[in-house]
This record gives structure tokens, C-alpha cells and sequence, in this order.
């Protein structure tokens, strides 16, 4: 109401000023329209802050040791080492309660960044010698933290979405799809704010990758001692 109140008084003054040529209107409306703006700014940010807090407290309701939200609040990805459980959050709008995706750590076969829907890189249990499933039966051969490009297909400068792709033991959602980024403009890569997105991404695709990593050679280790035994 009261942003309202200061919007009409700027107009008033616009108006005298314009209409009486007077220059300490033209300066009142001025002052009048940048104290508009810091309480407009001010009760963005206070409504930002209430919905980051409540989210926050939504979020940590569930086990976990580490978690990252979305800018927009309507999704979290959530790790629990003590219980060896991801956790993938999601809701349609922001009053709404997350509905809940939970992963074993054992369940999870492979990780891959998207970029647009092109795979920039992948981690799999046994590595990737052939046919990645995230692909679509594309032939890959990408090793854990190496960011490569296929050859043959000419780099993007720019990216509208950018995901972190799971294959999860689950015949009827076995691809489970978290997004860091997803634009209705394209944004260039150089810039600092895509730069940014893509570390948070690349560093949860780091995190996933000695899960899975792990999870394989604890298996092997169990292979090979009951082989002795």
C-alpha cells in the first residue's frame, strides 16, 4: 500500500513538473521515485528471504549431510551418507509440499551432464566402453572429471539447459533428471553467471561419480573375498 501511495505522489510531481515547468517537482519526482524503488527492492528481497527460510526448513525435514535448492525453490537435490540415500525434491509451484524421489547410492548406474540434451560427460558403474542407456544407446567413452566433446558436432557457444542426468535401478523411472538450468533465452557459456551454474552442476557430478565409484569397488572387494573364501 504504501509503494502504491509513493508511485501515485511520483506521478503527481511527473505531472506538475511537466505541466508547471518547475524543476523542484521534476527533483521531488525523482526522489519520490528512487524511494519507490528501494521499497519496492526491499520487500523483493524480504519475500526472497521468507521464501529461501521456509524452503530451507521443508528441505531439511529429511535425512541428509549435504543438499543444494533450485534459485526458483521448487527443486533439491539431497545426499544422506548414513543412510546411502539421494534424494531428488520437486514441487510445481512454491506453497505447494515437495514430492520425494529416493535413490539407493547402490542404484545408481550412471551420471551424465547434459548440455541441451548433448552429454558432455558420464561416469558408469564397470566405465563406458559401448552403449550409455543416458544416451540412448549413443556410443561413449567418457572417464570420471574429463569434460570431452564429440568431435564431429561443432561447439555451442550457448546454453538454454543444462541437467544432471541419473540411470537408477527403477524399471518404471529408470532416467531421473535434476536441472540447474533451464532458460527460455540460451545463455552464452563465457558468461560468468552460466560459469557459476556449471561448477554447482559439475561439482554434484563429481560427488555422484565416487558414489558410484565406490559402490563398484566395495562390490568387487566382496567378490573377490568371498572368491577366497
Amino acid at each position: 500500500m504504501f509503494q502504491l501511495f509513493l508511485l501515485l505522489l511520483e506521478v503527481i510531481y511527473l505531472f506538475l513538473a511537466f505541466k508547471t515547468g518547475n524543476t523542484l517537482f521534476m527533483v521531488i519526482a525523482v526522489g519520490v521515485g528512487a524511494w519507490w524503488l528501494y521499497e519496492l527492492n526491499k520487500d523483493a528481497k524480504e519475500r526472497s528471504e521468507a521464501l529461501l527460510t521456509d524452503t530451507i526448513q521443508k528441505v531439511e525435514q529429511h535425512p541428509h549431510t549435504r543438499y543444494i535448492i533450485s534459485p526458483d525453490y521448487l527443486r533439491a537435490l539431497m545426499l544422506d551418507e548414513r543412510s546411502g540415500m539421494l534424494r531428488i525434491l520437486e514441487r510445481e509451484d512454491v506453497p505447494d509440499d515437495f514430492e520425494i524421489k529416493e535413490i539407493d547410492f547402490e542404484d545408481i548406474y550412471e551420471i551424465a551432464i547434459l548440455e541441451d540434451g548433448q552429454q558432455v560427460a558420464l561416469t558408469a558403474k564397470g566405465g563406458v566402453h559401448g552403449l550409455s542407456l543416458i544416451k540412448g544407446g549413443a556410443k561413449m567413452n567418457i572417464q570420471v572429471d574429463e569434460l570431452q566433446e564429440e568431435e564431429e558436432e561443432e561447439e555451442e557457444d550457448e546454453v538454454q539447459k543444462l541437467a544432471l542426468q541419473l540411470l537408477v535401478d527403477d524399471l518404471y523411472e529408470p532416467l531421473i533428471e535434476y536441472i540447474f538450468l533451464d532458460n527460455e533465452q540460451a545463455i552464452p557459456k563465457e558468461l560468468d553467471e552460466y560459469k557459476d551454474i556449471f561448477k554447482e552442476c559439475h561439482n554434484w557430478y563429481q560427488k555422484i561419480s565416487v558414489i558410484i565409484k565406490r559402490h563398484e569397488r566395495k562390490k568387487a572387494q566382496d567378490i573377490s573375498i568371498k572368491g577366497w573364501t
